[in-house]
């Protein structure tokens, strides 16, 4: 080392320069009063970053779920998030909505979010969903901040919940208790009070019927059309989709309850009407928006398809194209603002 050292000092001043370079930024990092946003920004690659998440993983039967869809942008960049609604398989749609893009440091921050009801027990997946994003132009026609190229596309993760049963592990009640056996009355007595009592309530019973018969009956209210809907959606799930003619009537009857539901909601006479003609006078429909545009047509060319191009769809299809009629009847059922009104 004695020997050497003369030799060793540009390299020792080299070593020493380099750590006092790598000593400086952790000071920077760790400089008193900086946010902790300024390293994230400086470690961020994308100038989008999107993240899909539910308020809950595990759910019971019945419980509503809260699904959301987060969408993090740089300044000068432009994302379209889009509808998932159709994605949604094996989940009701109870209400859906957006909020507008609000500022979180030096980023903004726009969200979608869905309401889900499971009805039935198992496993679901949320299936990942890609949000395109671009720059957006520039009035001043200078390059707007951001990294990358000028367009892409990032992609949701899969989310998975499991809904369970609201019965005890075994799937049976244990509240239930057992019928009493009956009790015999003694006495002398007992056979002609028994009679008289049943004398007595067979005549109230027909004079009560009597007196409904002649009162006047006020006429019922008519079913909602989104509840009749509901029903008649509902019933469908007992046809054995295995035999060819009950799938094909299973399609006929999901197409005639959708068309029933928008005559009596919007009044269109879409019992009448085409596939083509429902969708030409679609913009006629007060409060159709385009995902419910867009939902309606998607449907409307599965059904046809099967009715009249003889196709034989999957399960995926089949449950597919239930979802979208349901959900297309939860998204444009009326609101209570509106059942008020109607009331």
């Amino acid at each position: 080392m004695r020997r050497s050292g003369p030799a060793a000092l540009p390299a020792l001043a080299a070593l020493a320069l380099l750590a006092g370079c790598r000593a400086q930024v952790p000071a920077e990092e760790a400089r008193p009063g900086e946010p902790a946003e300024r390293v994230e920004r400086a470690e961020r690659s994308a100038p989008v970053e999107v993240r899909a998440s539910v308020d809950r993983a595990v759910a019971t039967t019945g419980d509503l779920i809260t699904y959301r869809i987060a969408v993090e942008r740089d300044p000068g960049w432009e994302v379209e998030i889009p509808e998932a609604g159709s994605e949604i398989a094996g989940f009701r749609i109870v209400d859906a909505g957006r909020e507008p893009a609000r500022k979180r440091g030096d980023r903004f921050v726009e969200e979608r979010w869905y309401t889900l009801r499971a009805d039935l027990v198992g496993s679901y997946v949320l299936p990942p969903l890609a949000v395109a994003y671009r720059r957006a132009p520039a009035e001043d026609g200078a390059e707007p901040a951001g990294a990358g190229s000028g367009e892409g596309a990032v992609e949701t993760s899969e989310i998975f919940v499991e809904v369970e049963s609201v019965l005890p592990e075994g799937g049976e009640a244990t509240d239930i208790r057992d019928i009493k056996p009956l009790r015999r009355i003694e006495g002398p007595l007992a056979w002609w009070l028994a009679a008289a009592a049943a004398l007595a309530l067979a005549a109230a019973a027909a004079a009560y019927l009597l007196w409904r018969r002649r009162r006047p009956r006020a006429p019922a209210p008519p079913v909602p059309a989104h509840l009749a809907a509901f029903r008649a959606l509902e019933a469908l799930r007992g046809l054995d989709l295995a035999d060819p003619e009950a799938l094909r009537r299973f399609y006929f009857g999901l197409s005639e309850i959708l068309r029933a539901y928008i005559e009596g909601r919007f009044g269109l006479n879409a019992t009448d009407l085409t596939s083509e003609e429902i969708l030409a006078r679609s913009a006629e429909l007060e409060g159709l928006g385009p995902a419910e545009r867009e939902g309606l047509e998607r449907f409307l060319l599965d059904t046809d398809r099967v009715k009249f191009a003889e196709h034989r769809p999957g399960e995926a299809e089949i449950e597919q194209v239930y979802e979208r009629a349901l959900g297309f009847v939860e998204a444009t059922q009326p609101r209570e603002p509106e059942l008020a009104e109607a009331a």
